[in-house]
C-alpha cells in the first residue's frame, strides 16, 4: 500500500458508494492511494485544490481507524457527508444540516458558501443513537430539537482531542417525528447537491 502523505483537507463518508459517486462527479485527476474492504483513500483535485475523498466503511470503530490513519498521514481539515435522522419534525426529510459543536472556522465558510449558492442550511445539535435524553425534552415528556448521527459525534470528540479541524454536512433521511423516510434510491440522488457543497465548502476558504 502507499504510504504518500495526504493533501490537508479531506472528504470523508462512512458508505463506500457513497465516496465513489463523490470521487466521480468531482474529483479531477484520481488515484487510489490506500484500499482495504469498504476502506479507501482517493486523492485528486476540485478547482485547482488538493483533496482527498475517504471511505471509512459503516460503524464509529472503522470511522475512527480511518481518522487516525489520514490524520498520520496529513490530514488537517475532514469534513464528513451523510444522512442523519431527525427527532423534531421542524426540519422535513432533505433538509441538510451543519452539525453545530465543529470547527468554527470550517463552519463559517459552509455558511458563506451556502449563502453564495443560496442553499437553506441549518446548524444544529447532533446527538447519538444511543443516549435518549437527548431525544426526549423533560419539561414537556416531547421529542426535543435534535438530530442523531453517532459518527459526527465521533468526529468532533476525535477532533478536539487530536487537533484537527472537522465539519459534518448531513441530509435527513430519515424524521421520527413524522415517521417520513427517504428510499435508498432517493437517499443517492440528493447526495449529488450536497456532495457539490461539501466541495465548495472545502476549497472557499483563506490559506493556511
Amino acid at each position: 500500500m502507499s504510504t504518500a502523505k495526504l493533501p490537508e483537507r479531506v472528504i470523508i463518508t462512512d458508505d463506500p458508494l457513497r465516496a465513489r459517486v463523490l470521487v466521480s462527479h468531482h474529483l479531477e485527476s484520481a488515484t487510489q492511494l490506500q484500499e482495504n474492504g469498504d476502506f479507501f483513500i482517493l486523492s485528486g483535485s476540485y478547482k485547482g485544490i488538493s483533496l482527498s475523498v475517504v471511505s471509512s466503511g459503516s460503524g464509529k470503530d472503522n470511522f475512527i481507524e480511518a481518522l487516525s490513519l489520514i490524520k498520520q498521514l496529513g490530514a488537517l481539515q475532514v469534513l464528513y457527508i451523510s444522512t442523519c435522522i431527525s427527532t423534531t419534525d421542524r426540519y422535513d426529510i432533505k433538509s441538510l444540516i451543519l452539525g453545530a459543536g465543529g470547527c468554527k472556522k470550517l463552519t463559517d465558510k459552509a455558511l458563506d458558501t451556502l449563502k453564495q449558492q443560496e442553499t437553506e442550511v441549518q446548524v444544529e445539535t447532533i446527538g447519538t443513537q444511543g443516549v435518549a435524553s437527548l431525544c426526549i425534552d423533560p419539561s414537556t415528556g416531547g421529542v426535543s430539537p435534535y438530530f442523531l448521527d453517532d459518527v459526527t459525534a465521533a468526529l468532533y470528540d476525535y477532533a478536539l482531542i487530536n487537533g484537527i479541524e472537522a465539519l459534518s454536512l448531513l441530509t435527513v433521511s430519515e424524521n421520527v417525528a413524522t415517521g417520513v423516510k427517504m428510499e435508498e434510491s432517493e437517499i443517492r440522488s440528493r447526495l449529488y447537491p450536497a456532495s457539490g457543497l461539501a466541495f465548495e465548502i472545502m476549497v472557499n476558504q483563506d490559506s493556511y
